[in-house]
């Protein structure tokens, strides 16, 4: 029996079609996970491992062990921001935390009241805010208890981790005193 012979222009059309049907079903899991490209202080999910500890040290953290980042900076009144990350990848999941606190100082006067997210978190928080509560339904909205952002706040889920796909769970809570954003991929 001989082996079956197709016309190169038919065998072309194949390998197109299935060029095709890969590529699209490559870029269909892109578009469905916006949440690998969010940037966290300039790392991602998609971030290789041997890539976050230069980013991170560029940016004025110092790595305090293998998963923790720290940086701290100088405010009014004797006040500080501290500004921990924390990167976690095992066989399990990936996770990437950013949280921002202030200490130090004494505070005598109260405090502000809707004071802005600081700048160099908007972004961020935006980014992701938008992921999880902007592009979708109203019913999605309330699961996920989207509070309208405001120049002060920008969260949803109470300031607790929702599970917002089967794979990823989220956390934002940024205000102008504390903010705490995370994500976690499950593998």
């Amino acid at each position: 029996m001989s082996p079956i012979q197709l016309p190169r222009s038919l065998l072309r059309w194949m390998v197109a079609a299935l060029f095709v049907f890969a590529s699209y079903g490559h870029a269909g899991n892109i578009t469905k996970q916006p949440l690998q490209a969010i940037e966290i202080a300039g790392i991602s999910i998609s971030t290789p491992a041997e890539m976050i500890a230069g980013i991170l040290q560029s940016q004025g953290y110092t790595l305090v062990n293998e998963s923790l980042y720290t940086k701290q900076e100088q405010l009014q009144n004797g006040r500080s921001a501290i500004y921990r990350i924390t990167t976690e990848n095992n066989a399990i999941f990936h996770q990437i935390t950013y949280s921002r606190s202030l200490g130090g100082g004494r505070v005598k006067s109260p405090a502000v009241r809707d004071a802005s997210v600081p700048a160099a978190e908007i972004g961020m928080a935006q980014q992701l805010y938008q992921s999880v509560c902007t592009d979708v339904s109203e019913e999605k909205q309330k699961e996920r208890s989207c509070e309208p952002p405001t120049p002060s706040s920008i969260r949803f889920g109470h300031g607790q981790s929702i599970q917002v796909a089967e794979r990823f769970a989220v956390l934002l809570d940024a205000t102008d005193a504390s903010t705490t954003i995370e994500i976690k991929y499950t593998k």
